[in-house]
C-alpha cells in the first residue's frame, strides 16, 4: 500500500483514533507502561495495602472473563472493590485515577510535529471531526496532549475512554468490544460508514469493521497478515505518516 486512498476520505465524517502507540509513538506508550510498579507504589502510599490486594482481585477477574489489563477498566473494577458499599464509586474512581496518572513521568514524551498538526487542521477545514477512544483513562489521555502541544485540537467531549462506555447495567465496554465504538459514534451522531477507525489493535479494527459496519479501518504498524486483506483497507507505519498522507489528499495534491 503507497499512498493514503483518497476515496476512503471522500464521504468521511469522523477520524475516531486509538490512543495508545498511535497518538503516542510506541516508544512513548512503551516507555509510559513500563512506569507501572511506580503507579502501584503511588496507589499503595495513597490507599494501603488493601488497594494492591484489590487491584489484583480486578485484575485476576478481569482476565478470567477473557479480558486484557488495561487501565480504565482495572481501575474501574478496583474502585468497586474498594469503595464503601452504600457509597457511590466516583469519589474512589477518581481519586484511583489521580493517584496513577500523577505519579506518571511524561517528559519522555515528544512534541507533535507540523505534518499532525496539518492533517487535524485540514480535517477541520474539511468538517470531519476526530475523536478519541482509549481503553486508559482520559486524565492520561489529557496529560499527553498538552504535552504533545495537541490539547486545543481534541475538545474534551471527542475522548472517550472505556469508563464512558458505562452503560446503565454498570458494564463497561472497552475495546475491542463493538458497544464501545457504537457509543462513541451515538455521541458524536455519525453513521459506521462514514467514520475511519485507526488503531494499532487489529483485534479493535476487526471489530470496527465487521461488527460495527465502520466504514475503513487503518492498521498503525509494520505489516499485514493475510487475513486481515478485506479488513483492514490501509497500513500506516506510524500516526505522523497517517496524518501527512491525510493531508496530501485533503490539499488535492495525490
Amino acid at each position: 500500500m503507497t499512498g493514503m486512498p483518497a476515496r476512503l476520505i471522500r464521504d468521511t465524517r469522523l477520524l475516531l483514533l486509538d490512543f495508545d502507540g498511535v497518538i503516542t509513538t510506541e516508544a512513548e506508550d512503551v516507555a509510559l507502561k513500563a512506569q507501572t510498579l511506580a503507579v502501584f507504589a503511588a496507589i499503595s502510599t495513597h490507599f494501603g495495602e488493601r488497594a494492591l490486594k484489590m487491584m489484583r482481585l480486578a485484575g485476576r477477574a478481569i482476565y478470567d472473563a477473557g479480558g486484557s489489563l488495561q487501565l480504565g477498566p482495572l481501575l474501574y473494577h478496583t474502585a468497586k472493590l474498594l469503595k464503601p458499599a452504600e457509597d457511590p464509586i466516583e469519589p474512589t474512581l477518581a481519586r484511583l485515577i489521580d493517584a496513577c496518572t500523577g505519579n506518571l513521568d511524561y517528559r519522555g514524551i515528544s512534541r507533535a510535529g507540523d505534518r499532525i498538526r496539518e492533517g487535524l487542521d485540514l480535517l477541520g477545514d474539511h468538517d470531519i471531526q476526530v475523536a478519541i477512544l482509549t481503553n486508559g483513562v482520559r486524565e492520561n489521555v489529557f496529560r499527553v496532549l498538552e504535552v504533545k502541544g495537541l490539547t486545543e485540537m481534541f475538545p474534551p467531549e471527542h475522548i472517550f475512554d472505556a469508563i464512558s462506555t458505562l452503560d446503565k447495567k454498570n458494564k463497561l465496554h472497552p475495546k475491542p468490544d463493538p458497544q464501545g465504538y457504537r457509543f462513541v459514534l451515538k455521541e458524536l451522531d455519525v453513521e459506521p460508514r462514514s467514520c475511519i477507525v485507526v488503531d494499532n489493535s487489529r483485534k479493535n479494527v476487526r471489530a470496527a469493521k465487521r461488527e460495527v459496519g465502520c466504514g475503513a479501518a487503518v492498521y498503525v504498524g509494520n505489516s499485514l497478515k493475510r487475513k486481515d486483506r478485506g479488513v483492514i483497507d490501509y497500513l500506516a507505519p506510524s500516526f505522523e505518516r497517517l496524518m501527512g498522507e491525510i493531508a496530501d489528499v485533503l490539499r488535492g495534491e495525490v
